[in-house]
């Protein structure tokens, strides 16, 4: 039985995936396995077929289906979840390991202070501006980006979440039921790498709808600390169009 499950969820990601498999470090590549639950129409499972990686079909498309697959598919004790498009460098998996020993689940992170690409540091100033400060309101204590894909847990933990999301929201919903739990949540500072494939592929840009529902998400399952706090926040996101069903103040 493997130590590690390294899951690796992709969408066509041929440009990226090699680079992804191989920057593994040789000393956890000995003690792991390696799932990629693939969803691709490019030549992804085949490149990752030839570098010796298992690769499975989920039955529906989403990245929350594609990491519960990956999950039932593997039999490590400690899963690590990295996002094939070369933007999560796997030479830091050793550290968020090791930071795994004193909490319950680890962040390989972006943040404004991040060394790497201008052009993708830019970007993520924009980005961060929007998404992190609902999750910090929402309790989140981390400096980085909060939806990063990059994470390790002990695998009793992702069984005590009891995460649901079939798409992208998972990252969400795993950060909202590990606060509401009181696990407790650190990070690693990773550069930002450029994306295989280009900036147009990524949900950043591929799913602008996506990030209305997650501030929405996290907005209605937890619960602002003030009336000020919720004003705040309301002024900030009414005109991109975010619209509450039940926040809780």
């Amino acid at each position: 039985m493997a130590k590690y499950s390294i899951i690796i969820p992709t969408l066509n990601e041929e440009e990226g995936i090699a680079k992804v498999i191989c920057g593994i470090p040789e000393e956890i590549a000995r003690e792991s396995e390696i799932i990629i639950p693939d969803s691709s129409t490019d030549m992804t499972p085949i490149i990752a077929e030839q570098l010796g990686v298992r690769v499975i079909r989920p039955a529906k498309r989403g990245k929350g289906n594609a990491m519960h697959a990956g999950v039932e598919a593997s039999s490590g004790k400690i899963l690590v979840f990295l996002d094939g498009d070369g933007t999560d460098p796997p030479e830091y998996i050793p550290k968020l390991l090791k930071k795994l020993n004193n909490c319950d689940i680890v962040f390989g992170t972006r943040n404004v202070e991040s060394n790497g690409s201008r052009t993708y540091r830019g970007i993520y100033v924009l980005y961060n501006a929007f998404v992190l400060p609902v999750f910090m309101h929402a309790g989140l204590k981390i400096r980085g980006d909060p939806l990063a894909g990059f994470r390790v847990m002990r695998r009793e933990t992702w069984d005590k979440l009891g995460l649901k999301s079939p798409d992208f929201l998972i990252e969400t919903e795993m950060n909202i039921h590990a606060m509401k739990l009181g696990l407790k949540i650190d990070e690693v500072p990773i550069p930002h790498l450029k994306r295989a494939g280009g900036l147009l592929k990524s949900k950043f840009f591929a799913s602008p709808n996506q990030w209305i529902k997650i501030i929405n998400y996290v907005l209605n399952e937890t619960t602002m600390r003030n009336i000020k706090e919720y004003k705040g926040l309301m002024r900030k996101y009414k005109k991109f169009g975010f619209r509450l069903k039940s926040l809780k103040i």
